[in-house]
């Protein structure tokens, strides 16, 4: 009663300013309530960027098998299939006034195509905008399960709604009787395809009456459907944005629309100010989205090798979604580097939005305080310039070292104070985890992996003055879902049989329960217990005749890593042998190569087992093509010679049955 009492009250505020001439009641559109979505940014990939106006039954399955083959292991989950799906609908619409499947594009129809990503492991997206066709008010088509039709539920005082390709899609008026059950209907529709993801296109502030429309349609459906809406939103209704979905558009397109690229410095780089306006609003339920990354096409992508990194980096630490943007079919390894390094992804699917620092003409630092006491930190150089980017502890709120690690590269860095300097060119950019030394007087030690889950000692500095504490123990770093319990004398605690392979967050308090005071928030990951995936991608450097350089992207569980190596001929007889074992870092250096074409692989391990085998890369791509060259030389001179010889053999015969005749005659 309090809350419609409250609704009612905040409604008619609003009237009074102007601002809005509608209720909306939680309890029936609140999104992040009802499907129970968006804990984290959502992962995947959408279609517009690359596949734009020609998404195909075929183009879709394809993309879906590479996320499942390449991205699913790093968190990668949706695959959006984003407009340009349907026939126009200025003329084309079913028997209901909803849109039209092209049959050419999609000959075995939308639920083959939902059906074909959920056997991948995957999750289906779609897209809608607002409205209701041009197509249904000129057939008057019946509203599903209702006795009404198109033309009893349009608004044609308010004209067109936005659309960014067909025109003709018209207001309804959503005080008619028939209008929420239209509505009902397409989320009925989309629901019966498989839908997990839909996003509404158009949207503006006088579309929120759709917009409740919507989500109170997706919670009819009894399906979880992750609800996001695009695009370039209005800040000022954000509490409405929250409300009623799981996720937002901030800005305009990422793409570069009239360009040869699918992207460019500056429509990344606008997205520096919109983290930072933006970021009070973004918490577990909804995220701000940036738009997706298009990074991974070399030179189509329009950005230098730092202003990729940058753009991810960018994507990660304001906890944007992670929404893969490049054709699938033309991944060039260095984005597939930056797509799946871990580390940067456990950034952006951190439950924490970064917050702006320090901002100059030239700079910008962000960083994410975590629940355990540590941060991760972006550093970056928006110059056209080198320079040096500095971040100070006391800034963070902490004083003394810190110890530094590196998250694309992998690397410890050490221990600093009083704080760190990234000496970064243009558009360059680095990302660390900052763990204060303070947050470190604690067993596990605040993020430890390896720990063994049947028998976990939790310990912790005593406190002067302290006789109890108060230890929970958690699965979320909100530590909403409490799984342990306990108040204690000692500055100790053991807890027996956790599950394996699972980060918990303890939480350590004192003091009476109406003035407990927080000591710290810590995490740790208990002890894998199957054998690492292999690494997706190896990137191989021939520094010269002598050395190879080898990088991987670390796997998740792995102990060590082995190189395994072989030598390339046209025949391919060569098998890969071990040349490098108990690695523990993602780099391995070679010397004394000979002369030659080499291929390498790489496997990870753990105590339960190796890994298989990842993609090979090859040194001296050319010499194995001057080979293959010279074998076709080699065996079209063979084929001309016994060809040659053929001509010679089967001359000489004709002559000697010439002459037989001519004895003959």
């Amino acid at each position: 009663m309090f809350k419609k009492l409250f609704s009612t009250m905040v409604s008619f505020t609003l009237i009074l300013s102007g601002v809005l001439i509608f209720s909306i009641d939680p309890e029936e559109t609140k999104a992040s309530e009802y499907n129970n979505l968006a804990e984290r940014p959502f992962m995947g990939w959408s279609s517009w960027s690359s596949i734009r106006k020609k998404p195909t039954e075929k183009n879709i399955k394809a993309a879906a098998d590479i996320i499942a083959e390449k991205f699913k292991t790093h968190g990668y989950k949706y695959v959006n299939l984003d407009d340009y799906y349907q026939l126009d609908w200025t003329s084309n619409v079913d028997k209901y006034g909803r849109w039209v499947v092209d049959p050419k594009k999609f000959p075995n129809g939308m639920k083959a195509v939902g059906d074909y990503i959920h056997k991948k492991g995957l999750k289906f997206g779609l897209y809608v905008t607002l409205g209701i066709p041009k197509g249904a008010l000129d057939q008057n088509t019946p509203i599903e399960g209702t006795p009404y039709h198109a033309k009893d539920i349009v608004d044609l005082s308010k004209g067109q709604k936005v659309s960014f390709n067909f025109d003709n899609m018209y207001a309804i008026n959503y005080s008619k009787p028939g209008a929420q059950e239209y509505i009902d209907s397409w989320a009925k529709l989309f629901a019966s395809y498989g839908v997990d993801y839909l996003k509404i296109d158009g949207v503006r502030n006088e579309d929120i009456p759709d917009i409740e429309a919507w989500a109170k349609a997706l919670k009819k459906t009894g399906r979880p459907i992750h609800l996001e809406l695009s695009n370039n939103l209005d800040i000022d209704n954000i509490s409405t944005w929250q409300q009623l979905s799981n996720g937002w558009r901030t800005d305009h397109d990422v793409e570069s629309y009239g360009k040869p690229t699918l992207t460019d410095w500056e429509h990344v780089f606008r997205r520096f100010n919109h983290a930072a306006k933006w970021q009070p609003h973004a918490q577990p339920g909804g995220w701000n989205d940036f738009d997706s990354l298009n990074v991974a096409n070399g030179s189509k992508d329009g950005l230098t090798a730092d202003e990729k990194r940058s753009y991810v980096s960018l994507w990660a630490i304001a906890a944007s979604h992670f929404v893969i943007g490049s054709d699938l079919t033309k991944l060039d390894n260095y984005g597939i580097s930056l797509l799946t390094n871990d580390e940067v992804i456990g950034v952006n699917q951190s439950g924490v939005a970064g917050k702006r620092l320090t901002k100059t003409p030239a700079s910008q630092v962000f960083y994410q305080a975590l629940p355990d006491g540590s941060y991760n930190i972006g550093l970056f150089n928006t110059g056209l310039s080198p320079q040096k980017v500095r971040v100070n502890w006391r800034d963070l709120g902490f004083n003394g070292s810190a110890m530094v690690h590196d998250l694309w590269s992998h690397e410890d860095l050490g221990s600093k104070e009083p704080g760190f300097i990234a000496t970064l060119a243009s558009h360059a950019s680095q990302m660390i985890h900052v763990v204060p030394a303070s947050t470190l007087t604690v067993s596990p030690k605040s993020g430890q992996t390896e720990v063994f889950p049947s028998k976990v000692t939790l310990s912790w500095s005593a406190k002067s003055g302290v006789d109890s504490y108060h230890v929970q123990v958690a699965e979320d770093p909100e530590m909403k879902n409490i799984l342990f319990d306990q108040t204690v004398s000692s500055a100790f605690l053991t807890i027996n049989n956790l599950e394996y392979d699972t980060r918990y967050y303890w939480k350590v308090s004192y003091g009476k329960s109406e003035s407990e005071k927080r000591k710290g928030i810590y995490s740790f990951h208990t002890k894998r217990t199957t054998a690492p995936t292999a690494p997706d991608w190896v990137l191989a450097d021939k520094n010269n005749n002598e050395t190879v350089t080898l990088t991987w992207n670390p796997t998740a569980g792995a102990a060590s890593y082995t190189v395994y190596r072989k030598k390339v001929n046209i025949l391919g007889f060569n098998r890969y042998k071990p040349i490098a074992t108990n690695l523990t870092t993602p780099n391995y250096k070679e010397s004394a190569i000979h002369d030659g074409s080499y291929s390498y692989v790489v496997t990870a391990k753990n105590d339960i087992g190796e890994s298989e085998q990842s993609i090979s890369v090859q040194t001296d791509k050319h010499q194995a093509t001057i080979q293959l060259v010279f074998l076709l030389i080699g065996f079209l001179i063979m084929v001309s010679g016994v060809i040659l010889i053929r001509v010679t053999r089967d001359k000489s015969k004709a002559n000697s049955v010439e002459g037989q005749f001519d004895k003959i005659a």
